[in-house]
Parts: structure tokens; sequence; C-alpha cells
């Protein structure tokens, strides 16, 4: 009587494990934008707000991220400085540029890691995937 009873037990011990380890997996094997993105300048592709296409007004910005946390747009001959950041574990990063020009101002947002690939990254904000989306392209 007692080794069915234990067999249960164990079969269902086995599944979760086998389910825990694969969440977990999941998580760690992420790919992570910041080894890609700290690697030279990089120009934003594409840019859409309400799935409308501003990405024209973008055309002369230039955006440099740097491993300690330092970001760099250089649009119309202007440098504009701040601070950006990934977080790995809900798959963003967070962008803040300290300016007030009103489309750089655009890009101050948590943006979810779409796609990433060699030379092109591809974002959407998190609070609304259909509200904005960036494309950078490595330059």
């Amino acid at each position: 009587m007692k080794k069915p009873i234990l067999l249960f037990a164990i079969k269902c011990s086995v599944i979760l494990y086998f389910a825990a380890c694969t969440g977990i997996d999941k998580m760690t094997t992420a790919i992570s934008a910041t080894p890609r993105v700290t690697r030279g300048a990089w120009k934003i592709n594409l840019y859409t707000e309400s799935r409308n296409d501003k990405t024209a007004a973008f055309d002369d910005c230039m955006l440099t991220f740097e491993p300690s946390g330092k970001i760099i747009a250089y649009k119309n001959g202007q440098k504009i400085t701040g601070n950006w950041a990934e977080d790995d574990i809900l798959n963003r990063i967070s962008i803040q540029l300290d300016t007030k020009d009103p489309t750089l101002v655009k890009l101050n947002n948590n943006w979810h890691i779409s796609h990433i690939s060699k030379g092109q990254l591809n974002f959407n904000t998190t609070n609304n995937p259909t509200d904005s989306q960036l494309q950078i392209t490595s330059l």
C-alpha cells in the first residue's frame, strides 16, 4: 500500500523539479543587450508613437551607451548626457536623458526589449506595446 503512494510522490517531485528548472533556464538564457549596445554608436532607425511614424525627427541623432550607465545623445551638434540601465529580469532598458528637447524627451522611458541582433535592437514601451516603438541600428 505504501509503494504506490511513494511512487506517486516521487513522480510528482520529478515533474515539479523539471518544471522549475525549465522556468529558470528561460530567465538565465535571455540575451542581454548590454554587450551589444555598448559597442559603438547607434542611430535611430525607427520611432513610432501610437503607430504614427516620427522617425524623421531623429534623422540627425546618434546615441552611445557606455558600460558605466551613461548615455550620450548627439543632436544638431549638441551633446546631451543622461543615464541608462538594463534590467535582465524584466527584459527592458531604461533611458533618462537630461534634456528639455521635445524630441529627445520621447526617448526617456522604460523600453521593453523585443528583438536583439548583432547590429539592431528593437524596443517598445512597457506600459502599452502599441504606444511607442524604437529601433536602433549600429553605425
